[in-house]
């Protein structure tokens, strides 16, 4: 993958993620409040940590090809959008 998509990806698979959840929660509505849930504080709070947890997901697990050599780049962490190649050792 090319850092361009992998930026993409990181934009909208949280967004995606966070919308799905609400979703289930849409569907499940009723039997949350049959049972004292309270459905809007459960799709708030889901959808903020599903779109975090997809988010860290993102960078730590689905790698970028490092335009020097080719190898596997990860995300720095400190650093938006910057990328450390795990063969090289370069960022970019």
């Amino acid at each position: 993958m090319k850092s361009p998509q992998h930026f993409a990806l990181s934009f909208f698979a949280p967004l995606l993620t966070g919308v799905l959840y609400c979703g289930v929660v849409g569907l499940i509505w009723e039997w949350l409040d049959r049972h004292g849930i309270q459905p809007l504080v459960t799709m708030l709070v889901g959808a903020v940590l599903a779109a975090m947890a997809t988010r860290w997901f993102l960078r730590n697990c689905v790698a970028v090809s490092c335009p020097f050599c080719g190898g596997r780049s990860y995300e720095i962490p400190e650093k938006g959008n910057r990328f450390m190649c795990r063969v090289c050792g370069k960022d970019h």
